[in-house]
């Protein structure tokens, strides 16, 4: 499962400076790919092997992660303004981890999402509608805010989410997070003007 290390020349030495790294990222240098791979791969297993059940390769993930951090360098010319380079991968691996249990449920371990219920990104690295989104929902109060999370961002049925969060029933469920919805909405519309 090591095909990405075929691609990648150790033989060079590795960069000490953060800012350093990120500037060889964004030229497509395949030896800090290299230091990339093998500076957060021992960390990033053991984080993601307490989360996530028994049945999914984490070292899948972490390749794809990789992948995909040293693709926004390449492509997206990204530049991370708060944060390193490890966090930014950790966050990229969070939101493949979700991505994959939304499309199956049966890898993530129930407490993982609950303890991690959205990926922190530098809001500035957001585009504009984005940054809005989240000014908007973190001024909604914390109820609407967890149904809205449990829906959307969990993406539990109505009655999952009366077993987690013991309202009444599906009905209640859905007129709630239709509530909150629309004051989400209003908000945005609000401070669109």
């Amino acid at each position: 499962m090591n095909w990405l290390l075929t691609f990648v020349d150790f033989s060079l030495p590795m960069v000490k400076n953060e800012a350093l790294l990120q500037e060889r990222l964004r030229e497509g240098d395949k030896k800090a790919l290299g230091q990339l791979y093998s500076d957060y791969k021992a960390a990033f297993l053991a984080y993601f092997r307490e989360r996530v059940a028994v049945g999914m390769d984490i070292e899948d993930l972490y390749q794809d992660s990789v992948i995909a951090v040293y693709q926004n360098y390449v492509l997206n010319q990204l530049q991370l303004k708060k944060g390193s380079v490890k966090t930014y991968l950790f966050a990229v691996g969070k939101n493949k981890l979700a991505a994959k249990f939304n499309a199956s449920k049966p890898y993530v371990k129930e407490d993982f999402l609950l303890s991690q219920p959205y990926v922190e990104m530098d809001e500035d690295q957001m585009p504009m509608e984005q940054q809005l989104l989240l000014k908007e929902f973190k001024q909604l109060g914390e109820k609407c805010r967890e149904m809205l999370r449990l829906h959307y961002y969990r993406g539990l049925t109505d009655k999952e989410i009366v077993a987690k969060t013991g309202y009444k029933d599906e009905n209640t469920i859905k007129s709630y997070r239709s509530r909150c919805l629309k004051k989400l909405k209003e908000a945005i519309h609000g401070s669109g003007k």
